[in-house]
């Protein structure tokens, strides 16, 4: 099972492995961040890290006395306390690269390609810069909805606006593909 980002090379070659993104687990195999996969080599050879799972299609990554496979996921040999880690939730603050990031750049309203937020309760009735009220919008949905709610404009969301969570989405993921994996 192989999980890309947008952020990855589409087609892998000798000269744009490195800026691949690279899951690292902690010991107990709970997501912690996505790092790149040249320092994610340099995690494995220094015996730090362990591959979980290789990227697919297989990847070699050579050096003169070496090869080995390109990783989706490493974990770490040893556990990493994280004292505090600030949690985004539904009511945080959002911003609008991040909702677009969230919804893909795709319309809450109509699924074309959108360029601004939309705020679903209106900032002129109190409606806040939250990831709960903002949905990315196209200008023409945008226009059509104005300074009302969804409902008085008569238009319905296609998905409810949430906090972006991609690391427990991927932890999931992965908890998933290990059960199959040992079960077969």
């Amino acid at each position: 099972m192989t999980f890309h980002r947008a952020t990855d090379p589409v087609v892998l070659t000798v000269d744009n492995w490195i800026h691949t993104r690279v899951l690292v687990l902690n010991a107990s195999y709970e997501a912690l961040d996505e790092i790149t996969a040249e320092r994610a080599v340099v995690l494995l050879m220094g015996g730090v890290a362990e591959p979980v799972a290789d990227r697919e299609p297989h990847f070699p990554i050579r050096s003169k006395n070496l090869e080995i496979a390109l990783p989706e996921t490493i974990r770490l040999l040893r556990y990493v306390y994280l004292e505090h880690r600030v949690r985004v939730h539904d009511e945080s603050r959002a911003t609008l690269a991040g909702v677009l990031r969230r919804d893909s750049h795709r319309c809450g309203y109509c699924a074309a390609w959108a360029r601004t937020v939309d705020h679903i309760r209106p900032r002129s009735r109190g409606g806040p810069n939250t990831w709960s009220n903002l949905i990315a919008c196209c200008a023409p949905c945008n226009t059509i909805k104005a300074d009302r709610t969804p409902e008085e404009a008569g238009m319905r969301l296609l998905w409810e606006p949430k906090a972006p969570h991609h690391l427990e989405k991927r932890q999931r993921q992965i908890w998933k593909q290990l059960a199959g994996t040992r079960a077969a």
